[in-house]
């Protein structure tokens, strides 16, 4: 396993190593600063070794990240290669070719899909292309496969799905809250769009002030964070929209499993662990109709899939806030579709199956 430990990815890989068979055996290629717990498959703490992997580009860490990886893997030896998000896929599919290993790619939403102007979309896109070599990708959605195919050049016999599961978190205990919530799961940044959340909860707040807004999972790379913060203050609403540090998954989980329901204003996903989290509480989940929402979110069955339009996302929560009974058919459909498509227990063979192909 080649990327960053961080956020979503450390959850995708620390459910993999810990749920797959014992004849499968892990090594973790991540960044020095990753600051992550360590990974214990059956009582044992699984292999890491920490090279120079850093989200921003910097050629003389990246290319000294891509010597320490090759090196690595040639001690190592390893039948396959899975490689992770941007900066871990580039350096898994270069080391991957140049050891002449074979290599599987999951790219947790495209790099080129978090560019701000076209330039840089066509640039990452370049690179996205370049670095395909014979790698496979494995996608975590199958919309994340249709843009693997269409528009980064995979062949369709190199493009596979598994879609990311999770384990079965409906036994956590709800965080002891004292008034009405609504929570998002997303560090301040262009993806997850979070000043579109304060829009949001500035404009419920004129017609139900008891309804917090929560958002979750502030902390590492957070950019936008301080254009949130001065949103908040300019709108007055420092008491409703509750900005939380980095959380422990156990009290992220009792805090969704406490709210009314689950929303994303997300511009694009990959597939987005924490709204089926948010399905395996039994929450009702308003989406943002884009890549990766829609592949886990039927729209009128388990929630909403809508446009990011503030005056539609405005009467869709208002709706669900007052109308109990569509929020409890909403949510009792979430966890059956996450029975049946997410839940880790039941999918982790078929990601086993393409281990071994």
């Amino acid at each position: 396993m080649i990327g960053q430990l961080i956020g979503g990815l450390d959850s995708y890989i620390r459910n993999v190593i810990e749920y797959t068979d014992d004849r499968f055996e892990f090594v973790i290629v991540t960044g020095k600063t990753d600051n992550h717990k360590p990974i214990v498959k059956r009582g044992t703490v699984v292999k890491e070794y920490h090279v120079d992997m850093f989200r921003a580009l910097n050629p003389q860490k990246d290319l000294r990240c891509l010597l320490d990886t090759i090196r690595i893997i040639r001690k190592e030896n390893p039948d396959i290669i899975h490689c992770h998000s941007a900066k871990g896929g580039v350096i898994g599919r270069i080391a991957g070719k140049l050891t002449k290993k074979k290599t599987f790619y999951t790219p947790h939403a495209f790099s080129f899909l978090s560019a701000q102007s076209g330039i840089k979309r066509q640039i990452y896109l370049f690179f996205e292309r370049i670095c395909r070599f014979d790698s496979f990708v494995l996608a975590c959605s199958n919309s994340e496969k249709t843009i693997a195919v269409k528009q980064v050049g995979y062949r369709t016999s190199h493009a596979m799905v598994w879609n990311n599961a999770v384990p079965d978190a409906s036994d956590v205990e709800p965080a002891p809250l004292d008034y009405p919530a609504i929570c998002y799961i997303g560090r301040p940044s262009y993806q997850k769009n979070p000043q579109f959340f304060v829009e949001l909860a500035k404009r419920v707040h004129t017609k139900h002030p008891e309804i917090k807004f929560y958002l979750l999972g502030v902390g590492y790379y957070s950019p936008d964070l301080g254009a949130v913060e001065s949103l908040v203050k300019a709108y007055q609403l420092k008491d409703t929209v509750i900005l939380k540090p980095w959380l422990s998954h156990a009290e992220t989980m009792a805090i969704v499993k406490s709210c009314l329901f689950y929303l994303t204003v997300s511009r694009y996903e990959g597939l987005p662990l924490a709204v089926i989290e948010a399905m395996s509480l039994g929450k009702a989940i308003v989406a943002s109709n884009v890549w990766g929402n829609m592949d886990c979110v039927a729209d009128g069955y388990n929630g909403r899939l809508l446009p990011l339009e503030l005056d539609v996302f405005t009467d869709t929560l208002l709706t669900l806030i007052e109308d109990k009974e569509l929020r409890d058919t909403y949510s009792r459909h979430s966890r059956e579709r996450f029975e049946q498509q997410f839940l880790i227990t039941r999918q982790i063979k078929n990601l086993e199956a393409i281990y071994e192909s």
